[in-house]
């Protein structure tokens, strides 16, 4: 039975949510606020979550970068009104797997949930059981992706889980000069997240090197 979290502040839509997607055989979690649903990340380790953007406590953006910030790869879809391209793109550029808009067909909605947990399925049985990595140097990133010294030093921080907030404090800039580098430094690796930043880091040893 797969589990799948509902971050949703109606009521009424998450309540229906939850009951639509139980009559399909889904364990379903219910969480009102940013907080709850972060908690409920790590307690009832979901297979897909279902996210609202226009939380009561935090923008849905906020929570989706702070999955991503801690290295969780749970396959994130947007449940939400916002129908303007820059909503979609914010949301695919911190992580999010699908975006749906509100009025939403139901057939649809559970069509996309059932890829997203297929995709996440063929991913862990194509993982192997065991690899030997080795951390990419300075060097190769320079050579191999075009990155700057202070890109590199952000890639290494982003890989390691720390937030923009932390990141900024850290090397003593600017929240938003942490944030406009991320962005590029993901267009450099072509990394659809955070998240995969840290994997890219990190390469399996080449026989020929």
């Amino acid at each position: 039975m797969a589990r799948i979290l509902v971050v949703e502040d109606t009521r009424e839509i998450a309540e229906a949510l939850q009951d639509s997607l139980e009559s399909e055989g889904y364990e379903v979690a219910l969480a009102t606020k940013a907080a709850h649903a972060l908690s409920l990340v790590t307690s009832h380790k979901p297979e897909v979550l279902v996210l609202d953007l226009g939380l009561p406590d935090r923008d849905g953006y906020t929570v989706l970068e702070e999955l991503r910030a801690r290295g969780s790869s749970v396959p994130v879809l947007i449940l939400s009104a916002r129908r303007e391209e820059a909503d979609k793109l914010r949301g695919f550029r911190l992580g999010a797997d699908d975006y749906v808009t509100k009025p939403f067909s139901r057939p649809e909605l559970l069509a996309r949930l059932a890829a997203l947990l297929r995709r996440g399925a063929t991913s862990a049985a194509a993982a192997p059981a065991s690899r030997q990595v080795t951390q990419l140097s300075d060097d190769a990133l320079r050579d191999r992706y075009g990155l700057t010294p202070r890109q590199i030093t952000i890639a290494r921080l982003v890989a390691d889980g720390q937030t923009n907030a932390e990141i900024a404090e850290k090397l003593g800039i600017s929240f938003f000069t942490v944030r406009n580098i991320i962005v590029q430094l993901l267009g450099r690796l072509g990394a659809p997240s955070r998240a995969a930043v840290g994997a890219l880091l990190f390469a399996e040893p080449n026989e020929s090197d």
